[in-house]
């Protein structure tokens, strides 16, 4: 379970408004789990400020920079005070754990060009002004509490390496119609038939292509169809189906399980046994709603043998 996190306040009392944004944001703090450190709270009159900011930023996880200008210029000049005090002792501490993320520095009220004090200017830091602050202090809360708001994505496998696993060959039997056992050939049938279902290829080396109408001169193909493994798209580069000299180029990429195809664009799709077909969008004409009877989609392709890659030998 996740310890609360402890933090100290680090800032300069530029003003009883700077005083109070920085009392409103402790607060926010500590409704939202976090112990805070502050002197307006923890500091009683006739302390000892020295032991005060040692024991505070000695005991915090994390400590908060709030990097106004009177506290950037305070810092690089190591006024006598509060902030040149607590600098002494933030810097010791940074030394003693070089690339760790203790402190936050954090920027209001601040235009100057450096907003940070020199040694901590190779650190990230929040901008709180008033446009981003919600957003600052979500990262805050988050980073605080060992969360994230963008959290990483799972890290799924190369997409241009991934190859059919299987230990024999998959034999689809081609339907009767639809369907053109060929290696290669140019294809016109209506979409809209069949379930838009057109097969090429026999035995092994078959492919089920799976189209529906798009908008005007362009046509879904779909990457869900049991014989495939997936579908890849050539950049715009390649006109021709010769013009593929490696399917697994990775410049050739899709993951979606449906793209949109216009007239002269191709795919390239791999079968669960391990083949490569190429198909290149000839023509595609829809008719009006009443007529759609005598739609038409006319394509082009190659299927490479013996698990080629290349196609330019073989159209």
């Amino acid at each position: 379970m996740q310890m609360t996190p402890k933090v100290f306040f680090s800032y300069s009392h530029d003003s009883d408004e700077h005083k109070a944004w920085i009392l409103a944001l402790a607060t926010r703090l500590e409704e939202n789990g976090v112990a805070v450190t502050l002197d307006q709270w923890d500091l009683k009159i006739g302390g000892d400020l020295p032991q005060f900011m040692e024991s505070g930023l000695t005991d915090a996880d994390r400590v908060i920079l709030v990097c106004t200008e009177p506290y950037v210029e305070k810092a690089n000049l190591m006024k006598n005070g509060g902030v040149g005090y607590e600098k002494m002792i933030i810097t010791s501490q940074i030394m003693q754990n070089l690339g760790s993320n203790r402190v936050i520095p954090i920027v209001v009220n601040n235009s100057l060009i450096n907003k940070t004090p020199t040694f901590v200017s190779s650190k990230l830091y929040l901008n709180f002004e008033p446009s981003a602050y919600e957003d600052s202090y979500c990262e805050l809360i988050a980073d605080l509490w060992g969360e994230s708001v963008k959290p990483r994505p799972k890290r799924g496998s190369n997409p241009f390496a991934r190859q059919p696993k299987l230990t024999e060959a998959q034999i689809f039997e081609l339907p009767q119609s639809f369907s053109n056992p060929a290696l290669k050939g140019t294809v016109t049938f209506n979409p809209k038939h069949n379930n838009g279902r057109y097969w090429v290829g026999e035995g092994e080396m078959a492919f089920e292509l799976h189209w529906s109408p798009s908008g005007s001169g362009s046509i879904w193909l779909y990457n869900r169809q049991e014989s495939i493994h997936s579908v890849r798209i050539p950049p715009q580069q390649y006109i021709d189906i010769s013009d593929i000299d490696n399917a697994e180029d990775p410049s050739f990429y899709c993951e979606e399980d449906s793209i949109s195809l216009s007239v002269g664009e191709m795919a390239v799709l791999q079968n669960i046994n391990g083949y490569y077909l190429a198909v290149k969008i000839e023509n595609v004409l829809y008719r009006s709603r009443d007529t759609d009877d005598r739609d038409e989609l006319t394509f082009s392709y190659v299927i490479a043998p013996a698990k080629s890659t290349s196609f330019s030998k073989h159209v």
